[in-house]
């Protein structure tokens, strides 16, 4: 599956990549029919929120998107969720 990283007015480092990579890679399993993942990161700005860190991820499959959102107060753990909210959908898709 080909993986594309995003960062909205964010910089994306090279650890958060990768680690996008891997966990995205972990959802072939349930979604092998997958080409490819588009992952957005962004921040809000705002400091009274505590879940500034948005990840938004859009998976293309034939015929179908799975696309999910989460936000955290880390980049990583809003990653964890989405990616959480993907095998969830993938699987519900897969049972059809």
């Amino acid at each position: 599956m080909n993986v594309i990283v995003r960062g909205k007015n964010v910089s994306v480092p090279s650890t958060l990549r990768n680690a996008a990579q891997r966990k995205l890679g972990r959802l072939e399993r349930v979604a092998r029919d997958a080409s490819r993942a588009e992952v957005d990161f962004s921040e809000e700005r705002n400091p009274r929120i505590r879940q500034r860190h948005r990840c938004a991820v859009v998976v293309h499959r034939p015929h179908e998107l799975l696309a999910a959102h989460a936000a955290a107060p880390d980049p990583e753990a809003a990653l964890d969720l989405v990616v959480d909210k993907l095998r969830h959908q993938a699987a519900h898709h897969k049972d059809r």
